[in-house]
């Protein structure tokens, strides 16, 4: 099997990292639109950490399983008419 077989957990650390990040931000005297995008951005960043958070609980390791399959999002690509998988 390639890679890193700790990449999940790096990733894991790595968005925690830049969640608390973004709450120090949050925190701190800044513009109504600013504190409007970091909070959104806080919450996109929570689902991704506690999705990647749960791959590492259940050891998943493997792209075809469900669990990760799961998280793919389909979109229409029309100037390639044609579906796009990420």
């Amino acid at each position: 099997m390639k890679g890193n077989k700790h990449a999940m957990k790096i990733e894991l650390a790595k968005e925690t990292s830049d969640l608390n990040d973004l709450i120090a931000l949050v925190r701190t005297d800044i513009e109504s639109l600013l504190r409007k995008c970091v909070n959104t951005l806080i919450i996109l960043d929570v689902h991704a950490r506690d999705i990647v958070d749960s791959f590492v609980r259940d050891s998943i390791t493997n792209a075809k399983e469900f669990e990760w399959e799961s998280q793919l999002r389909f979109y229409w690509d029309i100037q390639k008419d044609d579906i796009d998988i990420r």
